[in-house]
Formats: C-alpha cells, structure tokens, sequence
C-alpha cells in the first residue's frame, strides 16, 4: 500500500501545473479566499470580477486585499491583468493623479536608462502572464471579438495595456502601484508608495477605512474616480 500511495503521489506531481498555477510565477501572490473575493466586489469595487489572486503578504493594518490578479480571459478578454481595490489607497491615488502626477512621475522616474529597464521587465511580466493565461476557448472568444492583429498585440501588451517597448510613460499610477503589491518586483510601485509616504498617505491604511471593507452601514466611503 505504501508503495501505491508513493506512486500515486510522484504521478500527482508530475502533473503539469494549471494555467493559473502557472500564471502566478514572477508574483507574490496567493488564490483568494472567498471572503476576500467577497470585500473585493461587494465592499472595494461594487462589482464582480474574475480575482485569481491576492496579495500573498498585505500592507493593509485590517487585513483586507488592496489589489487583485484577474484572469482577462474568464470572460470577456481585456488586457489589464490587475487592479488596485484598497479604497483608502485608490482616494489617494486619485487626488494625486489629479495633480498632474502621472507625468511628473514618468518624466522623473523613466528619464534614465534603470527607470526604463524597470518598465520593461514589468511589461515582460504581464505579456508573459497574460499569455499563460489566454488559452483554449478564452483564445478563440478573444481571437473573434478583436481579430487576430489586435488580439495578438493585446496579447503581448505590458501593464495597463502598454505596447511593448513604450519606456516613456508610466501610464496609471493605480496600476503601477497594483503591480508592487502583488508581485514586489516593481520598482516603479516602490517609488510610486514612497510618494504617497511624503504626501502623509501610509500605505497601510487609516483608522477608518475599514469601514468600507467590512460593510459598516453609514461608515467612511470612498468611490473612485478612475480606478472602477
């Protein structure tokens, strides 16, 4: 008997992984629970979402996601891969954006060559994410809704969508700063956090922005203006 349950497990193991098994390497990040799905759409963004993964470590001082890994191919395929959900940080971002800081912050931040090396391998990361992701039946859906010039440049697009080799623009701040929390490999994000820091944000939340997140009737709220 032990020699079958020996056998049994080495065939388990040589299973291939699944797609989004896969699709998790370069991230630090974990599958959801179901409660964590459930703050995400019903408390975070007020709608569903195709969330694969979370965070495997959170910054939030509550304990609640701040952003997810979707699957742009469960559905209707798009190109973002993620998407910042923490209320508290979306409102500061926001306000932030609001001030011109997505331009200050790409010409300060990609005006050198590791700045734009940063944006190359985070767009290499979500090129080859997406591609672990889009397979079989997601692909043909994709392939007949766009066609297959533009599915394939939706395919090999970086974060937010940007095309391959685009270094000048960060794009979405939201985004670059989802990317740092779920993967700790964007060192456009850790800028991006490190600003928020001087502008007196701290990044792990406030003493009532869980009001949202855990459905506290008549709490504080925050509805974003872009990330939605």
């Amino acid at each position: 008997m032990r020699k079958v349950h020996m056998l049994l497990l080495l065939i388990r193991a040589a299973r291939p992984l699944s797609r989004v098994a896969r699709a998790f390497n370069g991230w630090r990040a974990r599958a959801p629970t179901t409660a964590e799905v459930a703050v995400v759409e019903r408390h975070q963004l007020g709608h569903k979402t195709q969330t694969i993964g979370v965070p495997a470590a959170t910054k939030c001082r509550h304990g609640y996601p701040q952003a997810v890994l979707q699957d742009p191919g469960a559905h209707k395929f798009g190109a973002g891969l993620l998407r910042l959900t923490c209320p508290h940080l979306c409102e500061a971002v926001d306000a932030w954006e609001a001030e011109d800081a997505v331009r200050e912050m790409s010409a300060a931040l990609l005006a050198d060559e590791p700045g734009r090396d940063a944006l190359d391998r985070v767009n290499r990361r979500h090129a080859k994410t997406r591609t672990a992701l889009i397979d079989g039946d997601a692909r043909t859906r994709a392939e007949a809704r766009l066609g297959a010039d533009a599915f394939e440049h939706a395919l090999g697009s970086g974060i937010a969508g940007i095309s391959q080799g685009k270094l000048e623009d960060l794009k979405c701040l939201h985004a670059q700063l989802a990317d740092e929390l779920l993967s700790g490999d964007n060192a456009l994000g850790r800028e991006i956090l490190s600003g928020l820091e001087r502008r007196g944000v701290d990044a792990g939340g406030s003493a009532t922005c869980a009001e949202q997140c855990s459905g506290c009737a008549g709490g504080w709220t925050y509805t974003p203006v872009k990330n939605k």
